[in-house]
């Protein structure tokens, strides 16, 4: 593979995560531009979640209103009362229903030695399934700046930081929260986005584990 080519499809990576996390917060009409994203950095990944993407873009495209899927969403991510789907790592990785455990706490250490904040406007724990994707993002973000750059060392640094994120975070969770969604979701809308969450993990742990 060139450097045009790599730098594409890391593009792509970086992009997808961007628009995967979209779809983790409450839905609204914006969110259109996102799935047609996420569907087209999919395809250019040649991945295994680009029908299911398809699908998520044709149900949004189709609805009237958004009310089902707000309701849906609050059922499986918000509450009042129980989550059928909590979208926090903790939840998941220590066996108990509690956030901001000791899988948390590293967490928070793992973004401070990136060098990430979450921003003021982040009203939610930090192992957020939102989050994490976002944190992806970044450390693919940074990874082409130095590919970019010609700056060898950096780059291989931070596929590093994203091999052992996606080991030790995200990827040691994403799966069984996924699961849950497909479980417990009233919406297709949601059973795909748990199907495209999965496949495009999936591929990534596998991409990243593959790489000298």
């Amino acid at each position: 593979m060139n450097i045009d080519d790599l730098l594409m499809r890391e593009k792509a990576r970086r992009d997808a995560y961007k628009n995967l996390a979209a779809c983790f917060h409450v839905p609204n009409r914006e969110l259109t531009t996102m799935l047609k994203g996420l569907e087209r950095r999919l395809g250019v990944l040649g991945s295994g979640a680009l029908s299911y993407a398809a699908l998520m873009r044709n149900e949004f495209e189709s609805l009237k209103d958004l009310e089902e899927l707000k309701i849906d969403f609050a059922r499986l991510f918000v509450g009042p009362y129980s989550l059928l789907a909590p979208p926090y790592g903790s939840i998941y990785l220590e066996g108990e229903r509690k956030i901001m455990g000791h899988s948390t706490l590293d967490l928070l250490e793992t973004y401070r030695n990136a060098g990430v904040d979450l921003s003021d406007n982040f009203r939610d724990a930090p192992d957020h399934i939102a989050a994490e994707l976002e944190f992806m993002y970044l450390l693919v973000f940074k990874e082409i700046q130095a590919l970019e750059n010609s700056d060898v060392d950096t780059t291989i640094d931070y596929f590093e930081k994203q091999r052992s994120f996606l080991s030790e975070h995200l990827g040691a969770w994403a799966f069984e929260f996924a699961d849950s969604i497909e479980k417990e979701a009233e919406t297709e809308f949601y059973k795909n986005l748990a199907r495209v969450t999965k496949a495009f993990v999936r591929q990534d742990l596998d991409y990243l584990s593959d790489l000298p």
